[in-house]
């Protein structure tokens, strides 16, 4: 869904008509990969682009994701 640029069910799960980041990356979702990667304890998406508006965009949606699901994750950004 997020490849194609639908984030309606992040709206649905937070009973919110607006998550950050969404609109920008709805318009910018050419610019945007979804990466799927096998990890020893389950997986992870990765989340690639070189889109400098996407990817604020993006970190504002992973952090708002953070805090509301409080998972413990910093909500710093630093490379892998």
């Amino acid at each position: 869904m997020f490849g194609s640029g639908n984030f309606d069910a992040p709206m649905l799960v937070h009973d919110s008509a607006s998550v950050p980041g969404t609109t920008m990356m709805a318009a910018r979702k050419d610019a945007i990969r979804y990466q799927y990667t096998e990890t020893p304890r389950g997986g992870r998406v990765n989340i690639v682009t070189t889109d400098r508006d996407a990817l604020e965009a993006v970190h504002s949606f992973l952090k708002f994701q953070i805090a509301e699901h409080k998972t413990g994750d910093p909500s710093t950004v630093a490379p892998r």
